[in-house]
């Protein structure tokens, strides 16, 4: 439950702040679809995707967000530290304390989250760490736990189905 938290903790904060680069780095490139209640979703603004390796910890994160304007979709999964500088291929799982997803609603320059998920799980396909480099798919539930605002209705239940991502460019950040 501890890594849970803290993988939300740093999703909210590439959330609401966004996630700052090496001055060299490209911005990511590549393509992120869903079906989100039956609707088809594109990601027609990729913010972020990136791989936060910490070896105090030992431990991994590779975080996914893009946003169709009018909704964000922000994934987050961890492994073991490994030394290729990408995450290894799998499936992780929010009931396995491995991955977190977040749907985020936008209103102009506001943005709502109301839903908890309740499960989920990610599978990382492939990975090009020369390339930096990553496919895979996603789907996961979601369940509002409260209203925030009226600006804007949101659902009782979020269902994202069908998601997929095709080689969206990642940066390794580095901590100690």
């Amino acid at each position: 439950m501890k890594k849970i938290i803290g993988i939300g903790l740093l999703v909210m904060s590439l959330v609401f702040f966004g996630c700052s680069k090496d001055e060299d780095s490209e911005s990511a490139t590549g393509s992120i679809t869903a079906t989100i209640n039956g609707t088809p979703w594109v990601g027609t603004k990729i913010i972020n995707v990136s791989l936060i390796q910490s070896t105090t910890l030992k431990e991994q994160r590779f975080d996914i967000s893009a946003q169709d304007g009018k909704q964000m979709l922000a994934l987050a999964v961890s492994s073991e530290l490994t030394t290729t500088k990408g995450m290894p291929v799998r499936s992780y799982s929010y009931e396995d304390d491995v991955a977190l997803f977040i749907n985020t609603y936008i209103d102009g320059a506001n943005t709502y989250t109301e839903h908890s998920p309740v499960s989920g799980e990610l599978i990382i396909k492939s990975i090009d760490t020369d390339k930096k480099t990553i496919s895979g798919t996603f789907s996961f539930k979601s369940e509002k736990v409260g209203v925030l605002q009226t600006a804007i209705v949101t659902p009782d239940i979020v269902n994202v189905t069908n998601g997929v991502f095709t080689n969206l460019t990642y940066t390794v950040i580095s901590e100690k």
